[in-house]
């Protein structure tokens, strides 16, 4: 394993701790001083810690060899652990606007003084663990979902501050539901940007700054290429971009096949970053669009063949 992941490895796991004791003591802390805030802040740091822990044993396993059983390695699993991560962010969101809602209907008397102090602490913690991951963020969707979530806490921290102190100079208990909302409203954004990402790349999309048709055309500036179809492009991971295509070449560019891959695949990866391209070099043209029209399933392909036939046979 590199020494990169094995530190990466190491980060997590103090930022797994360190977030545990945020949420044990704004739990105890909220239920202490009554304040929907803290609570709020505390449910939020709870998926923190299950976000990171899913990071780390999706990093552990991301990095294992490749098997007869999974070809493609585990580094798929960086996805789902980034789309459950916005997921459980929407679910906590939601139930927060809830109970804030109930707030203003119902107002409570917060322990401001006390409730400052705790914030104050969760605050210093949560910017402690971003400066452990932050240099991650760029690297791994994964790493990027579970430091949205801290970063959304830090932030959840700073608005409990700042209701703690309005509070303690005006007793306007109503800010404490405000805040709520504000912070239930941060967490539902991080989360749908990272679960809109995540199942983009599920749904096997074109990888983010990549554009299909550039890539064709790229392609298509080298010599002897004559046509580019079935051009797929996608990402395993948010670092793992693929690609595969049929490339329609001249008989003077079949004589020499491996230089033509050769010069191929070395501008994938300088131009586009793409490192695992499967190309398949062909002597016939196919549709005139660059996709193909062998995209159709091939239920549709065979109910398109039968219909071809039955005309066939009227026209007869």
């Amino acid at each position: 394993m590199l020494e990169h992941e094995q530190g990466l490895q190491r980060r997590l796991g103090w930022a797994v701790a360190i977030t545990v004791a945020i949420f044990l003591a704004e739990l105890i802390g909220g239920w202490w001083t009554g304040s929907l805030a803290l609570l709020s802040d505390a449910f939020h740091v709870a998926t923190d810690a299950f976000s990171l822990a899913l990071t780390l044993l999706a990093v552990y396993l991301a990095h294992r060899p490749p098997s007869d059983r999974h070809t493609f390695g585990l580094h798929r699993l960086e996805i789902f652990a980034a789309a459950f991560n916005g997921g459980s962010l929407l679910v906590i969101s939601a139930m927060l606007l809830w109970e804030a809602i109930e707030r203003f209907l119902k107002p409570v008397p917060i322990k401001a003084g006390e409730m400052l102090v705790i914030a104050a602490i969760g605050l210093v913690a949560n910017l402690f663990v971003l400066t452990l991951l932050h240099g991650d963020t760029h690297h791994s969707l994964n790493v990027r979902s579970a430091v949205l979530h801290i970063v959304g806490d830090a932030a959840s921290s700073v608005g409990v501050l700042v209701a703690g102190a309005i509070m303690a100079v005006t007793g306007w208990f109503w800010v404490d539901p405000a805040i709520s909302l504000a912070i239930a409203a941060a967490i539902a954004y991080q989360a749908g940007r990272v679960t809109w990402e995540a199942a983009h790349i599920l749904m096997e999309g074109a990888p983010k700054g990549i554009d299909t048709p550039s890539v064709r055309d790229a392609l298509l500036s080298l010599p002897h290429v004559r046509q580019v179809h079935d051009l797929h492009i996608w990402s395993l991971c948010s670092q793992c971009r693929y690609l595969s295509a049929h490339l329609v070449v001249s008989e003077e560019g079949l004589r020499d096949p491996t230089n033509l891959l050769q010069r191929a695949q070395t501008l994938l990866r300088q131009r586009f970053a793409i490192h695992h391209a499967t190309l398949q070099l062909e002597a016939n043209g196919c549709a005139d669009h660059y996709l193909c029209a062998n995209h159709h399933h091939p239920e549709g392909r065979r109910a398109e063949k039968m219909s071809m036939q039955h005309h066939a046979c009227h026209d007869h």
